[in-house]
């Protein structure tokens, strides 16, 4: 979209400057809507990735990670006092143990 114009007192005096202004102006609306559209376009045009990752974890009340790691037992809930949370080196990933 081109720059900003803002018409001068001398660009309105007429009924012809008037319309070339005026036409200038809806020439910068239709080209807005019209970059507006094709964005619209685009995002429509992206996949659908929201929500994925949960519907992979069954039973899980969330998909809970540190540093990108998972946490087991998302569900914090059923931990008991004095719970410790550790690393597993084996299964790259976090989990509460007693």
């Amino acid at each position: 979209m081109a720059a900003e114009w803002y018409p001068s007192h001398a660009q309105l005096d007429t009924p012809q400057r008037l319309e070339v202004a005026f036409r200038k102006v809806l020439e910068k609306v239709y080209s807005g809507k019209q970059q507006l559209n094709t964005l619209h376009e685009k995002v429509n045009a992206m996949p659908q990735v929201a929500g994925t990752k949960a519907s992979q974890v069954p039973n899980s009340a969330a998909v809970t990670n540190i540093l990108g790691l998972p946490i087991s037992p998302s569900d914090t809930t059923q931990l008991a006092d004095g719970t410790k949370l550790t690393y597993v080196a084996a299964t790259r990933s976090f989990r509460f143990l007693p």
